[in-house]
């Protein structure tokens, strides 16, 4: 996912998902780290999709300030759909 993240500007209209994915990823990986493989999904899962609305959010609204230009770029993002 890291790798991923920037170019997804360029083949999806949702990359922000993708940031979201990619920067909630600790959520999982601080569960692990405490308490070994056995993931409760259900207390691990809402805290991880939660961060991914959040960073999708935040991050539509930081996009506005780049619409102009990634229109001319023929970029794509969640703030020009």
């Amino acid at each position: 996912l890291v790798g991923m993240y920037p170019l997804m500007k360029r083949y999806t209209n949702y990359p922000q998902l993708v940031l979201g994915l990619t920067f909630n990823w600790g959520a999982i990986m601080g569960w692990v780290a405490v308490h070994g493989n056995n993931v409760d999904w259900s207390v691990v899962g809402p805290l991880y999709a939660s961060g991914v609305c959040w960073t999708l959010i935040y991050d539509t609204l930081y996009a506005h300030q780049d619409k102009a230009d990634d229109a001319k770029l023929g970029l794509k993002s969640t703030a020009l759909t």
